[in-house]
């Protein structure tokens, strides 16, 4: 559950107290009813989570001086969206990068199967410089579909994980071994709340998109946690409150 933040006393605003249909959040320690969608786009962690129960695909652990919490980015609906949009893509890019290949590879006078595509252009063979030309403007098509492509397998396989010492932190995004880290000092953690990444006029949570934020005393603020189920989100970000805020 996403717990709204009132904005004069900083305090999260019970479930109790939040009527989604009615699109209100009434703060009993300021009283003082609030809009809630104007609330959704900076939310506090749930301090009723029992962190010793993690939701699925979720850990929690310690060994006395390293805690370790993460999630996977597992997600049925993930995969499916982004293995269609990825064959959509990459099956029309596909035939532009065929040609491309077809074009190079006959500059170097290398015979082509016949399913090939020519490398022709208005009754001509491409020259040199067009061929370039049509790698270049590939390449940020290209991009997106690989992209798309690491969407696909960060659904089945990714995860992300944040490891805390006395003196260190840092958070883990990728898949397996392969992906990248950021580091922060838990002593200089300020806040932990969690934002939505694309701000919407839409009063409703569906279809939005958050992150979670941790805020420094340096002012700094570092982001992660997009690629997560609400529900494991909220669960990482309780558990990152409760063991960096005091």
């Amino acid at each position: 559950m996403i717990v709204p933040t009132c904005t004069a006393c900083r305090k999260a605003i019970p479930t109790g107290d939040v009527n989604v249909g009615a699109d209100v959040a009434y703060c009993r320690s300021c009283n003082i009813s609030h809009s809630l969608s104007s609330l959704t786009n900076d939310l506090q962690p749930d301090p009723g989570i029992d962190l010793t129960n993690p939701p699925p695909g979720a850990w929690n652990t310690g060994d006395g001086s390293t805690t370790t919490m993460g999630a996977t980015h597992r997600s049925l609906t993930g995969v499916i969206t982004t293995l269609f949009v990825a064959l959509f893509w990459n099956g029309i890019v596909s035939v532009f990068v065929l040609f491309a290949i077809s074009a190079t590879l006959s500059q170097f006078k290398i015979s082509l199967p016949a399913w090939f595509p020519a490398p022709v252009m208005n009754n001509q063979d491409m020259s040199v410089g067009m061929t370039i030309f049509l790698w270049i403007f590939l390449l940020p098509f290209i991009l997106i579909g690989l992209a798309m492509v690491g969407a696909f397998v960060s659904f089945i396989s990714g995860k992300t994980e944040i490891r805390l010492t006395y003196e260190k932190g840092s958070i883990f995004t990728g898949i397996g071994k392969i992906g990248w880290t950021k580091s922060f000092t838990p002593s200089d953690v300020k806040r932990v709340h969690i934002v939505e990444q694309r701000p919407s006029s839409d009063s409703t949570s569906k279809g939005r998109s958050y992150q979670i934020v941790i805020d420094t005393t340096q002012g700094k603020q570092v982001r992660f946690g997009g690629s997560l189920t609400n529900e494991r989100r909220m669960f990482l970000a309780a558990a990152l409150q409760r063991a960096l805020v005091r």
